[in-house]
């Protein structure tokens, strides 16, 4: 829904000093849902690049059959974005009826059922991921407005001012892809075709990486500035994100980086480790209102979060502290009103100091479990706690083998040993999937920064969906993890996964234990 209000530009007053907000009413359970707005410019950003405007947008979607009373609120003065607004700053208030009787509930919305299931779920299926972890900055792409290299990445195989163009799936295009700005964007949203085709169904991606690894994304106008988004810039990434949930693939959405974990608490003058700075604020209310409506977004609270002793003198890069980190959880989970999962991302080994104390936090979803080696058992034993502590958590293994290589192109290998090593240990241990990362050290254009063709992994890509599929059609919240010394078991109604040594003896029903193919189950 759209409200027209006075007409400002990009700058800090327009984001801290305006707030527009829906309350939605079903008439029938009489159910409240509060849905937040943002600034929109002209409506159209993405194709006109308008920076100035007078129009204000809420992403409304229904989910419930029936009838809805909604009631359009604009309000302004100072900081009323971050501190909210008392009924003397409330400036316009218009309520609207809508008939929902005909809405068709999405089935690729992803949740979590508190204290149901370790899975998110997909309709009314658990969701089993195999995606891409790599590029994390897919967003740095030259056809997104106001997107440009800010010079600070410590990586020397990468070109200065390089930005990704894709131009290898330009030939997955389609002539119906949204495309703006007269054919802009047409590469990246073939990649998600590409996508469709081979099963990848999550993206990987930092949104903002600013004294981080590539210094090229960041939704402001300028890198430096938390106070004023790129209104245009992020129009078009709502294109992109819709675009990829319309071809079956999840956004996993990273806030920022363990490089500039701190960047937000830094630049407000906070002490570090403590408080919840304005800016992280305005950060996360531009994020969810914008992109909180889309049915498979997943929302991380960083990568690498928490990390003590990696940091040295950078304010920047300081570790938030667990009270922080769960603040953030729940700020995030009070502005989405769709309830999308929040999680966090560790570094190799630290599990316990970052997740231990989330364990039963109830706007904690689970854990972007980075890890080089133990996949079955880690993943076994962070799904049994949560679920011990009533509050089972979705776990899934993003960047695994270690930062040099990853998963290596396909040229660069004789079989997809991941398979094996990975992803099979993964799921049997509980885990809801698997992001595959590239590495700092493969050659350009094949490592997780310089990558511009995805095919690059074809076949770890077609190989992970068979064994996703395969996955899928087990009982899989029903079933439960254990092992039996080097055997790795998932085992539930009836149905058995055992693997020893790379071979998989697969059970069901009724039936006799059978050798299987890992590569291409069935």
């Amino acid at each position: 829904m759209d409200y027209r209000g006075p007409e400002v530009g990009e700058s800090a007053s327009t984001f801290t000093d305006y707030r527009y907000w829906l309350e939605v009413t079903h008439k029938g359970s009489g159910e409240k849902t509060r849905v937040e707005g943002y600034f929109a410019a002209d409506g159209d950003a993405a194709n006109s690049g308008a920076n100035r405007g007078s129009l204000w947008r809420a992403n409304l979607v229904l989910e419930q059959p029936g009838s809805h009373d909604v009631t359009q609120y604009f309000c302004s003065g100072t900081n009323v974005a971050l501190d909210g607004c008392d009924g003397d700053r409330v400036r316009s208030r218009q309520v609207t009826f809508i008939d929902g009787s005909d809405v068709a509930l999405t089935k690729r919305r992803l949740t979590l059922t508190q204290g149901a299931t370790r899975y998110l779920e997909q309709g009314d299926a658990p969701f089993v991921k195999t995606g891409a972890g790599s590029p994390e900055n897919i967003l740095a792409y030259a056809d997104f407005d106001g997107t440009y290299d800010a010079g600070g990445t410590p990586f020397p195989a990468l070109a200065k001012d390089q930005l990704h163009a894709f131009e290898p799936h330009l030939k997955d295009a389609r002539p119906d892809d949204p495309a703006w700005g007269n054919g802009k964007g047409a590469a990246l949203l073939g990649l998600f075709n590409y996508y469709e085709e081979v099963g990848v169904n999550s993206q990987y991606l930092v949104a903002m990486n600013i004294h981080g690894d590539g210094w090229d994304v960041s939704p402001w106008v300028s890198h430096d500035d938390p106070y004023v988004f790129d209104v245009s810039k992020l129009a078009q990434w709502r294109t992109v994100f819709e675009h990829a949930n319309e071809r079956g693939v999840a956004i996993h959405f990273f806030f920022t980086e363990t490089e500039n974990e701190s960047f937000f608490e830094a630049h407000d003058g906070l002490t570090i480790g403590e408080g919840f700075a304005p800016s992280r604020k305005l950060f996360y209310r531009e994020m969810v209102a914008r992109f909180g409506h889309l049915p498979m977004i997943i929302w991380n609270l960083g990568e690498e979060n928490g990390v003590a002793g990696n940091s040295g003198d950078d304010p920047y890069r300081q570790p938030t502290s667990p009270v922080q980190r769960m603040a953030f959880a729940d700020y995030i989970d009070q502005l989405d009103y769709r309830d999308h999962a929040v999680v966090s991302h560790n570094w190799p080994d630290e599990e316990e100091a970052i997740y231990g104390p989330k364990l039963g936090h109830p706007s904690f979803s689970g854990i972007s479990l980075q890890a080089h080696h133990n996949y079955f058992d880690k993943a076994m034993e962070w799904t049994q706690r949560s679920a011990a502590a009533d509050r089972p958590w979705m776990v899934s293994v993003d960047e695994p083998l270690g930062w040099e290589f990853g998963a290596r192109p396909d040229a660069d290998v004789d079989r997809r040993d991941e398979i094996l090593t990975v992803l099979w240990p993964s799921l049997l241990g509980g885990a809801t999937g698997v992001e595959w990362y590239f590495g700092w050290q493969n050659n350009a254009p094949t490592s997780d920064l310089s990558s511009e063709d995805q095919r690059s992994r074809d076949r770890l890509w077609r190989t992970s969906a068979k064994v996703r599929t395969f996955f899928e059609g087990l009982p899989l919240t029903k079933m439960s993890s254990r092992r039996d010394g080097e055997m790795m078991i998932l085992e539930g109604e009836g149905y058995r996964l055992a693997m020893t040594d790379g071979s998989v003896v697969y059970t069901a029903p009724n039936k006799a234990p059978r050798t299987i193919d890992p590569f291409s189950p069935e």
